[in-house]
């Protein structure tokens, strides 16, 4: 009796410590446990690309991620490829992606099967201006040359985006023929400018800049309100008479459905990145972009707008009804 009544004893003592450990969820590992990847709309050496592996360049010198971040291209559809691949990954917080503006216009155009209404906004982390670029040897060294001219080629990766829109401003403002000749990404576009394959590129200061400084590009003009401080001897559309003034804005997005903590995270480490020394230093004033931080729900109040100033413009220049 005394020994069962010792063994019934000791059960008793254990057991709501074993219902206890039945009763509690298995302890949660933190996030990330395992590498994120980061996927890029457009063709490596174009503006999403460098801003995306400037990004994670940052994130692995300041160690802001325990694991490691692969940036990975997939160019193609005006973006379209990009975006579709990160939607459909729909609840998985190990895919982030870069945007650009053809996250808005492409479906506008009812040529992607995803639009920002898909997505998990993190956050947006600049601005980028286009400086209107040509070939060194080019004859055209100013508008007034290139008003001129029966018509000219721009270089642009789909059917509508931010440097066709430009193109077509100019087209309407100086009476020229402005023939958009697709490619797949925006360092095609660079390639072809510098092959003699068009005559001119709108591209972010990202893409051309070096370009412009080694003397293999000439800049005419760029679309920001003012003069860039990397570029202080061009002119601005507007100073040549031209309300131009058009930006892109940049920032990562994430499937739809994913863990709050995984936005959360990803928030803080936009917020890191954009505050650091590095990403002010290699990235806004390198490549002439101007500064900007919305945090997640700024980002999310930001689209609709976008999208909307897209759809008018678009319907401007008869690109859609």
């Amino acid at each position: 009796m005394g020994i069962f009544s010792s063994g019934f004893s000791r059960i008793c003592a254990v057991a709501p410590i074993a219902v206890l450990l039945a009763a509690s969820p298995v302890a949660a590992q933190p996030y990330p446990e395992r590498e994120v990847t980061l996927i890029v709309q457009g063709s490596a050496g174009g503006g999403s690309d460098i801003i995306a592996r400037t990004i994670a360049n940052i994130i692995q010198q300041e160690n802001l991620l325990p694991n490691r971040i692969l940036v990975e291209n997939r160019p193609g559809g005006g973006g379209a490829v990009g975006y579709n691949f990160v939607a459909q990954r729909k609840g998985d917080p190990y895919f982030v992606g870069t945007i650009g503006s053809s996250f808005f216009t492409t479906p506008l155009l009812g040529q992607s099967p995803v639009s920002y209404k898909d997505f998990t906004p993190i956050a947006a982390i600049a601005e980028d201006p286009y400086v209107m670029t040509v070939k060194a040897e080019s004859p055209f060294k100013s508008l007034d040359d290139i008003k001129e001219a029966a018509s000219i080629r721009i270089g642009t990766t789909g059917v509508v985006t931010d440097p066709g829109l430009i193109g077509a401003q100019l087209r309407d403002a100086l009476g020229i023929e402005v023939r958009a000749v697709p490619f797949g990404g925006d360092g095609e576009v660079l390639a072809a400018l510098l092959g003699g394959h068009i005559d001119v590129q709108f591209g972010n200061p990202s893409e051309v800049l070096s370009q412009v400084q080694a003397g293999s590009l000439r800049a005419i003009a760029v679309s920001s309100a003012e003069r860039l401080p990397t570029l202080p001897d061009v002119p601005t559309f507007t100073e040549l008479g031209q309300d131009i003034v058009v930006t892109q804005l940049r920032g990562m997005v994430m499937p739809l459905d994913v863990p709050k903590e995984a936005v959360a995270f990803w928030e803080e480490i936009m917020k890191k990145v954009a505050e650091s020394d590095g990403w002010k230093k290699d990235y806004i004033e390198r490549n002439g972009s101007l500064p900007l931080f919305l945090d997640s729900a700024a980002f999310a109040a930001r689209m609709p707008e976008q999208s909307a100033m897209y759809e008018a413009y678009m319907k401007t220049v008869q690109a859609i009804k």
